[in-house]
């Protein structure tokens, strides 16, 4: 038998690269008689790369994934989350290629050639020998020429790629498993979890996920929630511990550039592109925060409908118990136009003294354009025939009747019975816009779309809301608003769109739930707060002129 080093013996001769990879694996440790995780990945990239160039956030990247399976990381553009990540997973495949997958996604595929898979060319391109066959069309490396099981793949998981993305990522079976999920402020809820669930069936499973912060409820803010909470972690926090894993940062205004005074990295944040972007964007820009300082911007910053700190208050996700009056109520976002139709479900009823709604099902319409059946027609069925199977009748049911959704609506109504109409571009309604507020809502918003969105918000800080689902948050949290004039306006839904790429179907369909529920005999006229208050003022002035009265006696 040879002794090697850290106490590795075999009956033949181990090449140096081999016993560094063996240690990596096995994450040798000093008490071990190794360098431990780390350092054995070094001597990795020493004998891979011998002029590959390091940097103190290149440390900070590979030291959490060598201590830890399951890794956030949030940070500044140009911080050099792509390569770390790629070259991590380079070297995790290459310690057991024959038994390893690795997946790597990103929003397009065109992204995903641009960022990891340009790197993992590059590093086998740069590499001293580099085992393993390279399918560049199909954006895998194989452990052998045919075996896409046990390979390094590119997945992409944008919108219009995800049932075929989950599909693929589901079909991944292998006893060692790493997933990284670049851009994942924009990775579909579907594409993630399936990527989650890799960590079912395999022996060792690693998750990196990364991304420039938006929202503290999208799929990356959820993944690097602090496990004490996020009144827990400031902005001069670099790092903190996750619920499964570590949660790692990279502030612009703390690049290595900035420190060492001068421009010793420069595919990393330079002083020059700090002063621009505090020259163009501003320190109090949202964008600031996401691209420069890699951290979620405070409430407040900019104006949304919901947002993280009002949700964490008033928990619109609760359940909630009913005392009386329980009845189920649905509304349609019908979607022409290429968005998605959604048919929302909801119990209806007295919680907590107040009337109050529990969204439940949400049930995506999908007509099929091949069908002789008009699409109208195809969607009016499915709303007949999923509202019979809760018992909902036509008379607790609203959709959005706004351009071809009136001709839904007139389908409806002459084959269902009367329904609930909303015209989103209608006029506000006069009915009072709080329990607080008892102004009509046309004094208080420019149009009807502004008091469908914002009588959401007033439900929430009422807590008369429960079982509001994660992404239709994220929709509320997204649309901003303007309450510089008079009267509240919120952005239109075209500009929504072109800003965040995504149409608030879920959120829509939502609010025309509950504006059903503010129309209908559901609810029954109420005396509200300030008017409460005013009465008790009247009381009190009249009061004095009653002969009655101790003041005037």
């Amino acid at each position: 038998m040879i002794d090697h080093k850290y106490g590795i013996r075999s009956p033949v001769k181990i090449p140096d690269l081999e016993l560094e990879l063996y240690a990596f694996r096995n994450r040798f440790q000093p008490n071990e008689g190794g360098l431990g995780t780390f350092d054995h990945f070094r001597n990795v990239t020493k004998l891979m790369w011998p002029k590959m160039s390091w940097n103190p956030w290149l440390e900070d990247q590979i030291e959490s994934l060598c201590d830890h399976d399951y890794v956030g990381w949030a940070g500044c553009g140009a911080s050099g989350k792509t390569f770390s990540a790629t070259l991590f997973a380079t070297v995790w495949w290459l310690a057991n290629p024959s038994k390893t997958t690795v997946v790597l996604t990103s929003t397009t595929a065109k992204m995903i050639r641009k960022r990891m898979w340009a790197n993992l060319q590059d590093l086998v391109r740069k590499s001293r020998g580099f085992p393993g066959n390279m399918v560049d069309s199909k954006m895998s490396l194989q452990a052998v020429k045919g075996d896409d099981r046990h390979s390094i793949s590119a997945i992409a998981v944008a919108e219009g790629n995800t049932s075929k993305a989950v599909a693929n990522i589901q079909g991944i079976h292998a006893e060692r498993v790493m997933v990284i999920i670049d851009e994942a402020t924009d990775t579909p809820e579907a594409a993630f979890e399936a990527c989650t669930n890799l960590s079912k069936g395999c022996r060792e499973f690693k998750m990196l996920v990364i991304g420039n912060p938006a929202s503290k409820y999208d799929p990356h803010g959820r993944f690097c929630t602090p496990a004490k909470g996020w009144r827990s972690v400031t902005i001069e926090d670099p790092y903190w511990l996750t619920e499964r894993g570590i949660c790692r940062r990279f502030d612009g205004m703390k690049s290595p550039n900035i420190t060492e005074g001068r421009t010793k990295y420069p595919y990393l944040i330079t002083h020059d592109q700090l002063l621009s972007a505090m020259r163009h964007e501003g320190e109090q820009s949202p964008t600031f925060w996401k691209y420069t300082r890699g951290f979620w911007s405070p409430d407040g910053m900019v104006k949304t409908v919901l947002s993280e700190s009002l949700i964490e208050t008033y928990t619109p996700t609760k359940n909630l118990i009913f005392t009386t009056n329980v009845q189920i109520v649905a509304g349609l976002d019908p979607g022409f136009g290429g968005d998605r139709c959604i048919l929302r479900f909801a119990k209806v009823g007295t919680a907590n003294g107040k009337i109050s709604i529990l969204f439940q099902d949400i049930v995506q319409i999908s007509p099929n354009a091949q069908l002789t059946e008009p699409v109208h027609y195809q969607i009016a069925n499915r709303v007949k025939e999923e509202c019979s199977q809760r018992n909902v009748a036509p008379e607790r049911f609203g959709l959005d009747s706004t351009g071809e959704g009136g001709g839904l609506a007139d389908i409806l109504t002459r084959e269902w019975g009367m329904i609930h109409r909303v015209e989103f571009g209608g006029s506000p309604s006069v009915l009072p816009v709080s329990d607080e507020d008892s102004r009509p809502c046309n004094e208080a918003y420019d149009r009807k779309v502004t008091e469908l969105w914002f009588s959401m918000r007033k439900w929430a800080v009422e807590e008369r809301l429960g079982g509001l689902d994660i992404e239709t948050l994220q929709e509320f949290c997204a649309r901003m608003f303007d309450d510089s004039k008079r009267k509240i306006s919120v952005e239109s839904k075209t500009v929504m769109k072109q800003r965040t790429g995504k149409s608030p179907d879920l959120a829509d369909a939502a609010v025309v739930l509950l504006d059903l529920v503010r129309k209908t005999s559901v609810l029954e006229p109420r005396v509200t707060k300030m008017d409460k208050a005013w009465e008790k003022l009247v009381h009190d002035a009249d009061s004095i002129y009653h002969d009655d009265s101790p003041d005037t006696e």
